[in-house]
């Protein structure tokens, strides 16, 4: 016989209610017990560029009872108590800052550690792995991994070990695990490996109480040369690098055709340029057509008192060209602050990068300075390939500072490992771009190891060829 339930009973309805009530009070626990768990954080990290006065937020838990703000390794401020706010006068002079918030207990131990990296386009791939100064004998032991990476990059797991030992997996953050320190007595050190959805892996290993170890990084650079003149193709085995004065050897060649390329075109949009468009158009047309392969993109931008996207990334070589004319010029020409974004822009993309500005050369009203552009792209290592106008040359002679101006002008294409362009007409646009590409086309990349722990500052890079070619390359790099 069948059995009717009646779910509108008031009596089904409260037991109901109460279940889901104690059910939704257990899933708010345990949530505030996973939002607690990273005893120090950093509770707003900025994503974009960022420039002048940035306010750091830090907030810990018991134990700790100081925090201190460390920025590329040296201590910016230490403050009691459990949190404060810091004021970090970034300015304008843009480059990477990673800035690692620490808290520790009233004995002056680290109980904590939060960490974040400002104006990298494309962070590394990194885990740090925090837990106690020295294994206890019995009790639970916090570990817990913080993960620095990419925003492309997806974690699929974050595997915590003792000694080698897989004690846990974490898939969520914050990556933090208890383990009963009684079942690992006399436990020398602790390991993680965080796992990305790609099959990449970064590992890092946390030994315990006053054992020495030591440890050297090192940092892979990745820098694009190109023949200037002579038959190719490079050899590895020809090739000379000189790292601030010292041989390194190249651990690698990297062919064009092995790596994407992405180009972003940035057009100049003030009043000026009116009547250059339907010849840009075309020029532009012709570029991505000759440019282009099934993995490389293009991204169409351009730019007055601000940048506008006309076409996202994209190998659609029409809808480039297309893209040029959908905008009417007007105002003022802000070229610092539009280089040095698109130069940010850029560095997020997989592969080679390359800046080629179409412009005037007139700055106006950019907040950067032509001296920030300079050390900027310097900084960002992107080939950038200034083409401007010969009548705007000529009107800066006149008033006497027009030769400084585009000389420095030129330095940014020289020191990224570029070239540049004045051109009399726009009608000379054409072979122009038709030069650009035919370099891109064939760059290389050199990549090679250099120290992790040297100052962040330019270094100066001479990359020769034994077999005859005169290369083109960066004048230098930062690490």
């Amino acid at each position: 016989m069948a059995r009717m339930v009646d779910y509108g009973s008031g009596e089904c309805k409260t037991t109901f209610s109460r279940d889901v009530k104690r059910f939704l009070l257990l899933l708010t626990l345990v949530f505030a017990f996973t939002a607690s768990a990273q005893t120090v954080r950093i509770t707003d990290k900025p994503a974009g560029l960022v420039k002048g006065v940035l306010y750091v937020p830090i907030a810990a838990d018991e134990p700790v009872q100081r925090l201190t703000l460390f920025i590329n390794g040296v201590k910016h401020t230490e403050a009691f108590g459990r949190a404060v706010t810091v004021q970090v006068n970034v300015g304008y002079y843009i480059r990477r800052l990673r800035m690692r918030a620490v808290g520790y207990d009233a004995q002056g131990n680290i109980v904590g550690e939060d960490e974040m990296v400002v104006n990298d386009p494309r962070p590394p791939f990194r885990v740090s792995l925090q837990g106690p100064m020295a294994w206890p004998e019995s009790g639970n032991v916090e570990l817990h991994a913080n993960v620095l990476r990419p925003a492309e990059i997806a974690i699929s797991g974050v595997d915590f070990y003792v000694g080698e030992e897989k004690v846990a997996t974490s898939i969520v953050a914050p990556y933090t695990i208890n383990v009963d320190a009684a079942n690992y007595p006399g436990a020398v050190y602790a390991r993680v490996a965080a796992r990305t959805t790609s099959g990449d892996e970064a590992n890092d290993v946390l030994f315990f109480g006053d054992r020495a170890h030591a440890s050297t990084d090192v940092t892979i650079q990745q820098i694009p040369v190109s023949i200037a003149s002579g038959k190719g193709p490079l050899r590895l085995d020809q090739l000379l690098l000189i790292d601030n004065g010292t041989p390194r050897p190249i651990e690698n060649l990297i062919a064009a055709s092995d790596q994407p390329l992405n180009v972003i075109l940035l057009i100049d949009y003030s009043q000026s340029m009116l009547e250059e468009l339907p010849v840009v158009k075309a020029a532009a047309k012709q570029f991505a057509k000759t440019l282009l392969r099934p993995q490389d993109r293009i991204a169409v931008v351009g730019f007055h008192q601000q940048t506008f996207w006309l076409t996202g990334w994209t190998n659609d070589w029409n809808n480039a060209a297309a893209a040029v004319d959908r905008v009417k010029p007007i105002g003022e020409t802000h070229l610092y602050d539009s280089v040095i974004e698109m130069l940010y822009e850029a560095q997020k993309r997989p592969g080679r990068q390359a800046l080629v500005v179409l412009t005037d050369g007139v700055d106006q009203g950019s907040k950067f300075t032509l001296d920030h552009l300079v050390h900027y792209a310097r900084y960002a290592g992107v080939p950038v390939y200034p083409i401007v106008k010969n009548k705007s040359l000529s009107r800066w002679m006149k008033l006497g500072v027009g030769r400084l101006q585009a000389r420095r002008l030129a330095s940014i294409a020289e020191d990224t490992g570029a070239t540049y362009f004045i051109i009399q007409s726009e009608r000379e646009l054409g072979n122009v771009y038709a030069r650009i590409a035919q370099e891109l086309m064939q760059q290389y990349q050199i990549v090679f190891h250099s120290e992790s722990d040297i100052a962040d500052q330019w270094r100066p890079l001479k990359i020769e060829s034994r077999g005859g070619q005169s290369l083109r390359a960066p004048k230098g790099y930062f690490p």
